[in-house]
């Protein structure tokens, strides 16, 4: 089991005990206000969920679908994915709204991007945000990320939107002092 521990919190690979938690996701209205697409229990339920189970017994593996979890549990989820065939990868993250403010998102991102660079050996990394979405901006920014302009519109669960393109390459990220290790 893929376990990645930061200060605060913990990028672990799921595990059946997460169901419930996972599904509970599509309750919080406030977490999709931003995102791409949203959790519903029957797509967690018949696709999703089992895709995560699954990814750590895949070799090679395809993505990294990670909980993150602190000190009450389960906080959310975080990963890597787009690895195949490329020396790029996306990363991102969605975290229970009662989590907001604690910095998880920051810590998720540097781990993910330690992981990505250090251990995945990608030459670069990218995420998405909703232009809207100011918090994930910010932890774009201070993650040492390059906002790249507007995307062009794709689709989301709220219609056609355009989305704030954010890259990195290894250089910058080797190059930043807050990483970790």
């Amino acid at each position: 089991m893929l376990r990645l521990k930061g200060d605060r919190i913990l990028l672990r690979d799921f595990v059946t005990q997460d169901w419930e938690a996972f599904c509970a996701l599509e309750f919080d209205e406030a977490m999709f206000a931003y995102t791409k697409g949203r959790i519903d229990r029957a797509s967690a339920e018949s696709f999703q969920l089992p895709l995560f189970l699954e990814e750590p017994l895949l070799h090679p593996r395809p993505s990294y679908s990670l909980v993150i979890e602190d000190e009450e549990g389960f906080s959310g989820w975080a990963g890597i994915d787009g690895i195949e065939g490329t020396d790029s990868a996306q990363l991102g993250w969605y975290l229970r709204s009662d989590r907001w403010g604690r910095g998880y998102a920051t810590e998720a991102t540097r781990i993910l991007l330690a992981f990505g660079f250090s251990k995945l050996h990608r030459a670069s990394m990218w995420a998405t945000a909703d232009p809207e979405n100011l918090a994930s901006v910010r932890v774009l920014d201070k993650s040492g990320f390059t906002n790249q302009g507007l995307t062009d519109p794709v689709e989301t669960w709220r219609g056609l939107r355009s989305r704030a393109l954010f890259t990195i390459d290894a250089q910058q990220w080797a190059t930043r002092r807050d990483r970790p290790g």
